[in-house]
């Protein structure tokens, strides 16, 4: 997919656009067999914690995984960088 530029103040933001898959009810394995392994190492130091993979999103060329702990969500992009205070609504 491609992604929305909106350029300001000489400044450019890059806003992807999410793929939703809400329809697709993928078990465990099959979200662990989508990411690399940066992201499963990061999802076993963030499960360590109480954290739960519970999707894994396509996001242009990209894949970002989305883990939660009660009402707390924290995301892992591609290089395996954990983000605990992502801008991100999921749904119930």
């Amino acid at each position: 997919m491609l992604n929305n530029q909106i350029h300001r103040n000489d400044l450019l933001s890059v806003s992807p656009v999410i793929t939703d898959n809400r329809k697709q009810n993928d078990n465990p394995d099959t979200m662990w067999n989508k990411l690399n392994l940066s992201q499963q190492y990061a999802v076993c130091s963030l499960g360590q914690f109480g954290y739960l993979l519970t999707y894994v999103r396509t996001l242009g060329d990209s894949v970002l995984a989305i883990l939660k702990l009660d009402d707390k969500v924290a995301t892992i992009n591609e290089a395996g960088t954990i983000n605990v205070n992502p801008v991100i609504d999921c749904r119930q």
